[in-house]
């Protein structure tokens, strides 16, 4: 009919958007492939042409938080630019708490969500850590970050919010506890994050530099002379773990008698 207004395609990227708004607004326990064929006015079934099953749906979701990551690093030194991406990490959820859970309990998956794993993992190589500290780093890393920000950002219920009352406990008992609630007001999250983020990198740094000092100092490795037939039964059991000839080639050939 002219006139009318036509629904744009049903794609991916269409799909993940709109299940992306329903977790922002109503939380993940309300996101299913019926409820979002309601949204877009489709059948479920025609979904999972695009998602095969829940599961890629959330990893989709994943995907869709982590697109609002900056793709072009910014310049400077690694541990400005590490900082800066943490940091970004944590906006990003903040903008959505209630994809938070996601973070908790699920991996980068998806070719898109890897590639911001790919960037820090590309950082750190070029920074000299080697592939074993990158992974261990990244990982911690991305703990600090998501841990941090769901004991600050998750949302809450009025009826789940806390009840502590600082000024009640026994000041004798509880000075230091009472001392430092007084201060809670004037947290900020982000600042504290932020200085636990350089922290952590100002370690890395530490170790790379006393590993590398390690390496210099470490004298060079000369082959070893074969030594004579008096060597020690302990040596010569050391001697076993490493590669040798076998005696039948170190032997002499016996010259053979016309």
């Amino acid at each position: 009919m002219e006139g009318s207004k036509r629904r744009p395609p049903l794609s991916r990227r269409r799909i993940l958007e709109e299940a992306l708004g329903v977790v922002d607004r109503e939380g993940l326990s309300a996101l299913s492939m019926r409820r979002l064929g309601d949204r877009l006015g489709v059948e479920a079934m025609s979904l999972y042409h695009h998602l095969p099953n829940k599961a890629a749906l959330l990893d989709g979701i994943f995907e869709a938080v982590l697109e609002e990551l900056p793709t072009e690093p910014s310049p400077g030194p690694w541990q400005e630019r590490l900082v800066e991406s943490a940091l970004a990490l944590r906006q990003v959820l903040v903008n959505h708490p209630n994809a938070l859970a996601l973070f908790a309990t699920r991996p980068a998956v998806t070719p898109a969500s890897l590639g911001h794993v790919e960037r820090v993992l590309a950082l750190l190589d070029a920074a000299g850590f080697s592939r074993n500290e990158a992974l261990t780093y990244l990982n911690a890393l991305v703990a600090l970050v998501v841990g941090h920000t769901i004991a600050t950002a998750t949302p809450r219920a009025p009826s789940e919010a806390p009840a502590a009352d600082y000024a009640a406990l026994d000041p004798a008992r509880f000075r230091h506890v009472r001392e430092a609630a007084s201060l809670l007001p004037t947290q900020d999250p982000r600042r504290e994050l932020e200085l636990a983020i350089e922290t952590l990198v100002r370690g890395m740094e530490l170790r790379r530099r006393q590993a590398s000092r390690a390496n210099q100092r470490a004298p060079a490795a000369s082959p070893k002379r074969p030594k004579s037939a008096t060597t020690s039964t302990s040596t010569r059991n050391e001697r076993e773990l490493m590669p040798r000839p076998s005696k039948v080639a170190s032997k002499r050939k016996p010259t053979r008698k016309s």
